[in-house]
């Protein structure tokens, strides 16, 4: 018996000391486990402040900047951002109509348009500038009494475009009353190039739901919309404005056609002056089958007119002070406008084909003479990106 105890109670000793030992080489692997996860702990942060200490160039940290803003994160399943084209080129038909106004209240009002033009234009660009020139197939050369360029960039959250625009000829009478007498009989159809426009129009477009909805898609044609969406749209616009009208070559027009004259020849067409508008809208893209697209845009605008011309507008004594001063700031300080975008594009990826439109009003004055502009274009375009 006494045997069997002792052999039991070095069991039980031995195998107490195997637990201690186990548990000491358990707590010396753990520390071992510490010091190296420490060593490599301090490796890492030895790394990454050497990787901070080493700040990006100037130029990569405008590009990462600019990368940012043209290209933020979008929802991919709504739209194709092509990144894979870096470069696209264009072939563009354009037809234009306009329709140009100038009154003056009841005495005297004049609405011409230009006979409609094709123009054909290439056009170029790059991931988000696109440039382009429209050449009048009836001229091969630069008409210097009607020049249009305009260029645009594109980018997910935004859109930029500068219009060049100077008209100064070959417009058509359609309507014309002087001191209340309407003379449109006399006039109308005859050709008339007296009167002179001008525009240089910067405007700057902000899309907020960039993510899902894509201007790119259906303006530019670098994008493509896999998913139907749409966004609120918001902007400002720069603009300088210029319009003439030649009184002596009016008068002569009428002498010749019909035997009168204009009398009121005090009324100043004269129109000068820098706009700054703001402007809001919304933009939806209906993707109705595969690699098509239909796109619409409309926004409105409503500006502050800065006039360079000594024009004050006449209150009209039927009309109560608050009316008049009303009428008094729509012809000399406020300038109003619309713009209607619609686009039916089929988009393959390096293939795309379609029709564009595009109308827009303005409405600006002098004080005394209102210039009203209706400008609409159609486009048929093929491209190819790569």
């Amino acid at each position: 018996m006494e045997n069997s105890k002792e052999i039991l109670i070095l069991s039980l000793i031995n195998i107490l000391l195997f637990f201690t030992l186990t548990l000491s080489a358990q707590n010396d692997s753990i520390q071992e486990i510490h010091i190296k996860a420490d060593s490599l702990t301090a490796i890492e942060t030895t790394a990454d402040s050497t990787v901070t200490e080493k700040r990006p160039s100037f130029f990569r940290r405008v590009y990462n900047f600019m990368n940012k803003c043209f290209s933020p994160e979008r929802d991919l399943r709504y739209i194709d951002v092509q990144d894979y084209y870096n470069w696209c080129g264009m072939l563009q038909v354009t037809t234009r109509f306009e329709v140009c106004q100038l009154d003056a209240d009841e005495n005297f009002l004049i609405r011409v348009s230009p006979r409609p033009r094709t123009r054909i234009g290439p056009f170029f660009g790059w991931r988000f500038a696109f440039f382009g020139y429209n050449i009048d197939l009836k001229s091969i050369f630069m008409n210097s009494d009607d020049t249009d360029l305009n260029a645009s960039i594109y980018s997910a959250a935004f859109g930029f475009d500068l219009f060049y625009r100077r008209v100064g000829g070959n417009y058509n009478i359609h309507k014309l009353v002087v001191n209340n007498v309407d003379l449109s009989k006399y006039l109308q159809g005859e050709p008339f190039d007296g009167i002179r426009m001008g525009m240089t129009r910067i405007s700057f477009n902000y899309i907020f739901n960039y993510k899902h909805y894509s201007q790119q898609a259906a303006f530019s044609q670098t994008h493509r919309q896999l998913i139907s969406a749409g966004s609120v749209i918001a902007g400002i616009q720069y603009a300088h404005n210029r319009s003439d009208i030649n009184w002596q070559q009016l008068t002569d027009k009428m002498k010749a056609v019909s035997g009168t004259t204009v009398e009121n020849t005090s009324l100043s067409a004269e129109q000068y002056n820098d706009e700054i508008s703001f402007s809001g809208g919304y933009g939806y893209n209906w993707v109705f089958a595969k690699n098509w697209i239909f796109g619409v845009e409309a926004t409105g605008s409503i500006g502050y007119l800065i006039q360079h011309t000594n024009n004050e507008y006449k209150p009209d004594a039927e009309r109560s002070t608050f009316a008049n001063n009303i009428e008094a700031a729509l012809r000399k300080n406020i300038a109003l406008g619309s713009t209607l975008r619609f686009a039916l594009l089929y988009n393959s990826g390096p293939i795309f084909t379609g029709v564009q439109g595009v109308a827009f009003y303005y409405q600006h004055g002098n004080g005394v003479m209102m210039s009203r502009d209706l400008i609409a274009s159609v486009y048929a375009l093929v491209g190819v990106n790569f």
